[in-house]
């Protein structure tokens, strides 16, 4: 029931999460990998053709990922201008629509605080955060695959008209094809059959409407695959072969992922939903026991299909380890948020005595993290933000195939040189673990959850300063500035490696860029059609280019300059600009 409560709950959710995450996703400048800035280009080269069927990354063909992502980004160029915000903003609006979605389907079948818990684990658990500041769609398949869940569960019991449920189901798992590709649909219909299953539910199969559901599903899904099928020879093996099932498989080429061990994988996860995977302990007896798996009750049939929702998500990626992101179970994450949601609720209304000893340890988490910030600092000096690219240890871009390996860029040094990032985040856990604790105490359920919510809120404020602390190493956009300098229309620039050694060069300085000595790339299927530019270049093919009448410029890792001086030993090789760890070369400065 809609109570004014309950809409100034849902008011301040809005409120709260738009304000994080649209109020953080203007900076920093886009990160050089292919997840980011390579991603940016993709969306820009979209608007700048005119062509929505088949995508373009730096002048050829990339069909790696659907294209809904890559529309929204697009539109959004076109509404807002080519900026930070612009690129991040679909992705912004998604996690604020996950967070509403979640508070309703919460409240709808759990109640109101449920509702409030479950949406508050989204806006803030960590791993939320961090992996909705890149180009990757995870946050938007999120969004569907709840939305696909809530309407299927709300027609399933009774409170919802069939037709509009189920075949409005059908018209989001089309969205979420067009966002993920095949387990947009793989996973939505495995769940539901799961669920099905062990409700024992199958009886009512012709309930689903699912010949008109699956006509809908195709009108909305098909269009896209047809026509780049149409327009792109080699498309649906290159898109449903070699990048869904042989990268399952570990065998997709080129071969530029990596695949996160299940003993790390699994654990991890009580990190990204940190600090709302510590009510976990209270999952068991949340969870419906399998005597009441038949019962019809909303909040039941809600819990199971929860669970099955969760388990084949989960189980998929424990079976399949030929590639494992730490991020690929992002879709489950709602349904995770639900549960802990629906657990903690419980758990106040049996007045648990966990509850405050689950308070006090997460202050003693709080304590010794600040402490173990005072102590290391205090032993590590002042640092200095300004001397922070100096003191990242780099790898070649091959090593960044798991998306947290950046993390082992930093040295103890660098961490001395985050000094304000450190102490805001340890501040702000330290206030407000200590005020949920309070409010815990005297059993202020609500508040002691908005407080730790906040709490989390100062993390990310000091995350996204460190991240603008560290964009000079991680992007190349004032790498690019320096560059356009001296830039001319008829310049050519090249990359020394890969598209991801440095994709903001040809984001912010408007180029398509050459690739010299390049392995292991996206583009290679791009590269193979009879139109496409001459992109990959071998020494040999370069060095005329760079001996040649036309000016040239060189974009490479500095730990390259050796290599590259020895590659082209009689070349002129002026260094005009450098910056995060990248130097620019010339070959003649007139």
């Amino acid at each position: 029931m809609r109570t004014p409560r309950s809409r100034f709950a849902a008011a301040s959710l809005f409120v709260f999460s738009a304000a994080l995450y649209l109020g953080l996703a203007g900076t920093p400048a886009l990160v050089d990998d292919d997840i980011d800035a390579a991603h940016a280009l993709v969306a820009r080269e979209m608007l700048q053709r005119h062509d929505y069927v088949v995508p373009y990354q730096d002048g050829l063909r990339y069909l790696d990922r659907p294209p809904l992502h890559f529309w929204l980004v697009a539109g959004s160029y076109a509404a807002l201008g080519e900026t930070e915000l612009a690129t991040r903003l679909p992705v912004a609006l998604a996690v604020v629509g996950l967070v509403l979605l979640t508070f309703f389907f919460g409240r709808r079948f759990f109640g109101e605080r449920a509702g409030i818990y479950a949406a508050l684990a989204i806006a803030t658990s960590a791993g939320m955060y961090i992996f909705t500041r890149t180009v990757i769609p995870e946050a938007l398949y999120a969004l569907e695959f709840t939305a696909i869940f809530y309407l299927f569960l709300r027609s399933w019991t009774g409170d919802l008209d069939p037709r509009l449920g189920y075949r409005g189901a059908a018209v989001v798992c089309a969205l979420a094809v067009l966002t993920r590709g095949p387990i947009g649909v793989l996973f939505p219909v495995a769940t539901i059959a799961l669920f099905l299953t062990i409700t024992r539910g199958w009886h009512r199969w012709r309930e689903l409407r699912i010949p008109s559901s699956a006509a809908l599903f195709v009108a909305i899904a098909a269009p896209w695959h047809v026509l780049a099928a149409a327009r792109t020879p080699g498309f649906l093996w290159e898109y449903f072969v070699n990048e869904n099932v042989r990268r399952a498989l570990g065998t997709r080429t080129p071969h530029d992922y990596g695949a996160v061990p299940l003993w790390i994988w699994l654990p991890e996860h009580l990190l990204w939903l940190f600090p709302w995977s510590v009510f976990a302990v209270f999952l068991a007896r949340a969870l419906p026991r399998p005597r009441t798996w038949r019962d019809e009750n909303p909040s039941t049939q809600a819990a199971v299909l929860l669970f099955a929702w969760a388990a084949v998500i989960l189980g998929f990626f424990c079976l399949e380890g030929g590639s494992r992101m730490e991020y690929y179970s992002f879709g489950a994450w709602p349904a995770l948020a639900l549960l802990l949601g629906r657990a903690l609720a419980r758990a106040e209304d049996r007045r648990d005595r966990r509850l405050l000893w689950i308070a006090r340890g997460l202050v003693v988490l709080a304590v010794l993290y600040a402490a173990t910030v005072n102590t290391f600092l205090r032993a590590a000096g002042r640092g200095n933000a300004a001397s922070l690219a100096a003191d990242i240890q780099r790898h070649d871009a091959d090593f960044y195939n798991n998306a947290m390996a950046r993390v082992l860029d930093l040295t103890p040094r660098a961490f001395a040189d985050l000094r304000a990032p450190l102490l805001v985040s340890a501040a702000s856990l330290l206030v407000g673990f200590v005020a949920a604790l309070w409010l815990r105490e005297r059993r202020r359920h609500v508040a002691a959850a908005a407080a730790t919510a906040l709490g989390m809120t100062g993390v990310f404020v000091a995350a996204n300063l460190a991240y603008r602390a560290l964009e000079p190493v991680l992007s190349s956009r004032a790498l690019a500035s320096q560059i356009s300098r001296i830039l001319r229309p008829d310049d050519l620039v090249a990359l020394y490696g890969d598209i991801r050694v440095a994709p903001g060069i040809a984001f912010y300085d408007h180029r398509r860029v050459l690739l010299l000595d390049a392995a292991n790339s996206d583009l290679e299927f791009g590269a193979r059609f009879a139109d496409a530019p001459k992109t990959f270049y071998s020494i040999d093919e370069f060095r005329p280019l760079w001996n040649g009448t036309s000016r040239v410029l060189l974009v490479a890792p500095e730990d390259k300059d050796e290599e590259i001086r020895r590659e082209f030993p009689r070349s002129p090789l002026e260094v005009i600009a450098a910056s995060g760890g990248k130097l620019a070369y010339v070959n003649r400065m007139r």
